[in-house]
């Protein structure tokens, strides 16, 4: 039985023989198309990978393009940025626009705006600039490939300060300085063309009244004495060595007192507006400067002596006074010996002198009933009555027929470019407008005097005690304040 179950029968051996050929056949057939199928599907995963590598090639020639080009741009933009400064920190250097010098490569264009408080606009700064602001673009020579172009250009944006140049220079001294005042001042008013000067009327010893819609453009400063403002508006500070009084006046600064102290229907704009007592420190004056008539020491300033030969008397024709208008030099004219004991009078039919240069005029009394003068360009002039004692004050000893005063009556009238200064250990009055300074032992205003404080000053005298003014002389590139790069196009 088990032979059986193992040799197949002659029916079944027979009919496998039958169908082994045609088995074969169809096995074979399906090996070969499965074959292909399997070459296909590789062909297949081969190009896919192949169009990977490409595009992942060409990706990264771009983006190492694109950081080459970047490198170059922003070397570019930073030179331009050191070109700008440069020219920034030179004077008269500066452009709207800088850029690269033709044919260089790679290439900067930079762009200079300034800031004044309104904004940034396009152009070199001023002196009133308070930023400046740099915008270099720099250009790729080598620029990025497959359209990788984000490294082409790079534009940095640098932010500097724009800060002033300061010099501390002497001051000519107030716009009026009286050793004692006389009177009060009625309708006065004090003015100054330029507003960055600093104004006053500074009055050593005495008391002072400021009233009837009087105004001074600047500071009061009584040394020692009261004053009394009513009506009388002060655009810088009230500093009184004594009692103040003020009523219905407004004061631009703040009032102080080392006295007692009372304000009624008034503006104080100050911070804080009054302060009175004796714990308020007292106000600071100079002492009176002696100015000389020592030919030696106008001589030592640069000026040549004219001694005067006219008349005492001055009027339309007097030929020795429009000789003035030939000097080229300073020029010291001395009335002195020729008038020892007139005072020098211009009348009121005087025709203007023309002054090409500085002028110091030394008397023993001014009077000034007209008064002409006008230049192209600045010039000062000097009336002085000397002070010959030195160091005890102003001392007011003239001819005794004389007054040691200088008056202006009427009208001294100065163009623009002219300005005066009047000096005397005596008196100084004025009854009409003046441009410049007075230095007097004594100075009283009358109810029409008006004051254009100029400074003029005296040469070789100081007569502000060594005060000196901060002066804005230019400015100059400050500090950076950022660094930083702009998008494209922005």
């Amino acid at each position: 039985m088990l032979l059986n179950r193992i040799a197949p029968s002659a029916q079944e051996a027979g009919s496998r023989s039958a169908l082994r050929p045609s088995s074969i056949r169809r096995t074979a057939q399906d090996e070969r198309g499965g074959a292909m199928v399997a070459v296909i599907g590789v062909m297949a995963v081969l190009a896919i990978v192949t169009a990977t590598v490409t595009v992942v090639t060409t990706q990264a020639i771009g983006v190492s393009s694109s950081s080459r080009a970047e490198v170059q741009a922003r070397a570019a933009a930073e030179a331009g940025i050191d070109v700008a400064t440069a020219a920034l920190m030179a004077t008269g250097a500066c452009v709207d626009v800088i850029d690269s010098p033709a044919g260089s490569v790679p290439r900067y264009s930079v762009t200079i705006e300034h800031n004044e408080g309104a904004g940034w606009a396009v152009g070199c700064p001023s002196d009133v600039s308070t930023e400046v602001r740099i915008l270099a673009t720099g250009f790729a020579e080598a620029k990025g490939v497959a359209g990788v172009s984000g490294g082409d250009q790079v534009t940095i944006e640098t932010v500097h300060s724009y800060d002033p140049i300061i010099t501390h220079v002497p001051v000519a001294g107030s716009a009026v300085y009286a050793y004692n005042m006389a009177g009060a001042l009625k309708k006065f008013e004090l003015s100054s063309p330029d507003q960055s000067l600093a104004t006053s009327v500074s009055i050593k010893h005495g008391n002072v009244t400021c009233t009837n819609g009087a105004k001074i453009g600047g500071d009061l400063i009584v040394g020692d004495g009261n004053a009394k403002l009513d009506m009388c508006d002060v655009a810088g500070s009230v500093h009184v060595n004594g009692n103040t009084s003020i009523n219905k006046s407004n004061i631009g600064g703040i009032v102080r007192g080392t006295g007692t102290g009372q304000v009624t229907a008034s503006t104080i704009g100050g911070t804080p507006p009054s302060q009175f007592g004796a714990g308020v420190a007292m106000p600071t004056i100079p002492e009176w400067v002696d100015v000389p008539g020592d030919h030696a020491f106008w001589q030592a300033q640069g000026y040549q002596i004219v001694n005067w030969t006219g008349p005492c008397t001055i009027d339309k024709n007097t030929t020795a006074w429009y000789n003035m208008s030939t000097y080229t030099t300073p020029r010291v004219i001395d009335f002195r010996a020729k008038c020892p004991t007139t005072k020098i009078w211009t009348r009121n039919d005087l025709d203007p002198v023309t002054l090409n240069t500085d002028i110091v005029m030394l008397a023993h009394e001014f009077q000034f009933d007209k008064l002409y003068f006008n230049a192209s360009q600045d010039r000062k002039l000097h009336f002085i009555v000397p002070d010959d004692v030195a160091g005890d004050g102003p001392t007011c000893a003239p001819p005794a027929s004389l007054t040691g005063g200088i008056y202006n009556t009427d009208e001294a009238k100065f163009g623009d470019h002219v300005a005066a200064i009047a000096y005397t250990p005596c008196k100084v009055q004025s009854d009409r407008p003046f441009r410049g300074q007075f230095y007097g032992g004594e100075v009283e205003f009358h109810q029409q005097a008006a004051f254009t404080f100029v400074p003029v000053g005296i040469p070789g005298v100081d007569l502000a005690g060594g005060v000196t003014q901060p002066v804005q002389t230019g400015a100059t590139l400050g500090a950076r304040l950022s660094y930083r790069d702009l998008p494209a196009g922005g």
